[in-house]
């Protein structure tokens, strides 16, 4: 394909996806714009963690040479005696050995802070900040987007978030799952930091299914370990199904920090104390932000000079911690199809789109499904509908010396 037919592609979202999907059209010498609505970098949430890993070496291949190496984003870091692990606890049996899943020496698995991951892929990327879209424009020769400051841009192609409602006619199939959780951030030292590391390198799930009655679990996860390697940042979160979370007036969404906190020590109060570190350090009137949960499952989507990738096509709740991941994996396949369009073709640019369309829903829309139905039910250990972890079944782990 001549160089005349390769397109210009608007990309309306810096997340991971859009960044992931800029970084390999750098590498391929592919025209483009990005677009963020938020003011500045600033404004982003942190976010949780993110593991990366089947689509690892796709990545590495997909960037250009000049952003650091990618274990260098590593969230265990400064620390070197841990591998990524995530384990599964039943307080049950406290006597159990540990049941979960742990990398190794091959980094066939790296978590990385959602932030850190932002910025790296933002490495020589021009973001255009303070972009709300709100019209497009589209023919079978251009697109054009119009943002709320007044200003415009044309290509020959867009992708992303904002042009969901577009491509369905106005309508929008996202939803709110039948799926409740509270959260909360906090900072350990010395030796709480290490306490939690011991319990799961990475993460750690208390299931509270014998406690309550009922399915809920703890998640607790390392979110980075400081540059001093003896304080770091951790999540938790309580989850539970919850027919009421699927409501505008659910009572989580307006509760004060307090009335959240005051929920998870009560439903928390029987556990054993070494998994409550990281809720009694936190404080309920700032560590508290509320997460509003959602679904898109769609089966399939018109083809055209627009398309989708990440959570605009497939969102999902982080209960298997793999959005970040599917939008990863959908723009470092995007950027292949891409590549092989020619932009005077509409034609092709619609069979171009709907192979990977196809592909990129049939795999998100899955994990979309897995990940709501991730804590819905009593799961036990050993069974076939045993929790899986970055693509791996849970399993015993060996001792650690």
């Amino acid at each position: 394909m001549s160089s005349a037919s390769s397109p210009h592609v608007l990309i309306a979202g810096a997340g991971l996806g859009g960044l992931a999907l800029a970084q390999a059209f750098r590498k391929k010498g592919i025209s483009y714009e990005i677009f963020e609505r938020d003011k500045s970098e600033r404004e982003r949430r942190p976010g949780w963690v993110i593991g990366l890993h089947h689509m690892l070496e796709d990545l590495k291949a997909s960037i250009p040479d000049d952003l650091p190496p990618i274990s260098s984003l590593s969230n265990l870091l400064p620390l070197t005696k841990y591998f990524p692990e995530v384990v599964y606890y039943n307080p049950n049996k406290p006597n159990q050995p540990k049941i979960g899943v742990r990398g190794d020496e091959s980094e066939w698995i790296i978590r990385a802070a959602r932030h850190r991951i932002v910025g790296w892929l933002e490495t020589h990327i021009p973001v255009q900040y303070n972009k709300q879209v709100v019209n497009i424009e589209e023919t079978d020769e251009k697109v054009k987007v119009h943002f709320a400051d007044g200003t415009s841009a044309e290509g020959d192609i867009l992708t992303r978030e904002e042009a969901r409602k577009h491509i369905l006619g106005g309508q929008d199939p996202i939803r709110s799952p039948s799926m409740a959780i509270i959260q909360g951030f906090c900072t350990l030292y010395d030796e709480e930091l290490e306490e939690q590391l011991r319990l799961g390198h990475s993460l750690y799930i208390v299931d509270m299914n014998s406690i309550n009655e009922s399915p809920m679990i703890l998640l607790v996860t390392l979110v980075e370990v400081y540059p001093d390697g003896k304080s770091g940042s951790f999540g938790w979160a309580l989850i539970w199904p919850d027919e009421g979370a699927a409501k505008e007036d659910f009572w989580v969404y307006t509760a004060t920090g307090q009335e959240q906190y005051d929920f998870v020590v009560e439903k928390t109060k029987n556990l054993p104390t070494k998994y409550l570190t990281t809720i009694k350090r936190s404080d309920p009137q700032t560590c508290l932000p509320v997460l509003k949960l959602y679904t898109l499952v769609m089966d399939t989507m018109p083809t055209g000079r627009i398309t989708l990738l990440g959570d605009a096509a497939h969102a999902m709740t982080p209960f298997r911690g793999e959005g970040g991941f599917h939008a990863i994996s959908d723009a470092l396949n995007l950027a292949r199809a891409i590549g092989s369009i020619d932009k005077e073709d509409i034609k092709n640019i619609k069979e171009v789109f709907g192979r990977y369309q196809v592909q990129m829903l049939e795999r998100g829309c899955e994990a979309a499904k897995l990940s709501e139905e991730a804590f819905a039910k009593k799961r036990d250990a050993g069974g076939a509908e045993f929790y899986t972890a970055w693509g791996r079944a849970m399993g015993p782990l060996p001792e650690e010396s």
